[in-house]
């Protein structure tokens, strides 16, 4: 695994947190829907066993078990990498890791926010990238 793929790992994380959140709040919305009555058509019931809302308050149940243990594993995660990255030898390496892979900056806010070129960013950022490998990953497979 290179360098960047292990500090990527936050921000996956993050963003499937995110998306489970997105199903979460759309299933929520699902139970929440009675919806109206008809009465001038004729009465059908469409769940004979009650079970509907069950099996979908069910669902919310596991789903949020779910979201809650994925949220402990990426602050977990994330503290971690930010102690590794923290633990770089030059202060640029930790500045420049700690924006791109923990604040998801671009390297365009980057390069601005540092006062390089946006070239100069980015060998900067190979360089951090480099000696981040060398610090925790070489020996890992």
């Amino acid at each position: 695994m290179t360098a960047k793929e292990y500090l990527q790992e936050i921000r996956k994380l993050d963003l499937y947190i995110n998306q489970k959140q997105t199903e979460y709040d759309a299933l929520y919305k699902l139970r929440g829907g009675a919806g109206g009555i008809d009465y001038a058509q004729e009465r059908v019931q469409t769940c004979p066993d009650g079970q509907g809302f069950t099996k979908i308050s069910d669902g919310l149940v596991d789903l949020q078990k779910e979201i809650n243990a994925q949220i402990d594993r990426f602050y977990n995660l994330r503290n971690e990498r930010i102690d590794q990255i923290q633990q770089m030898d030059k202060p640029e390496h930790t500045d420049i890791l700690f924006r791109r892979y923990v604040q998801y900056e671009s390297f365009e806010r980057i390069s601005y926010d540092m006062g390089y070129s946006y070239k100069s960013a980015c060998n900067l950022h190979g360089a951090a990238l480099t000696e981040f490998f060398y610090k925790f990953l070489k020996d890992v497979d």
